[in-house]
């Protein structure tokens, strides 16, 4: 996977350690398979919006402390 989803799993992971869940009882909690859910944290996987929504829900956070700055990752368009 990209560097993107790899810096996203990073900052998932240390999120969810600050909120103090272990992986498996952050992954019962937000209703995603434990598997799974790790393959996101490793940044194996690109998820779906529904999911962040889920993610940040859980860690009562905004997707800001979840997302990697926009900036670093900036697409051109031309």
């Amino acid at each position: 996977m990209s560097d993107l989803v790899k810096q996203f799993g990073d900052m998932l992971r240390l999120k969810r350690k600050d909120a103090g869940y272990s992986q498996e009882g952050f992954a019962a909690y937000v209703g995603i398979e434990r598997g799974n859910y790790g393959k996101m944290e490793r940044g194996l996987v690109n998820i779906k919006l529904e999911t962040l929504y889920k993610l940040a829900n859980a860690l009562n956070c905004e997707f800001e402390e979840i997302m990697p700055p926009r900036i670093k990752y900036k697409i051109n368009l031309d």
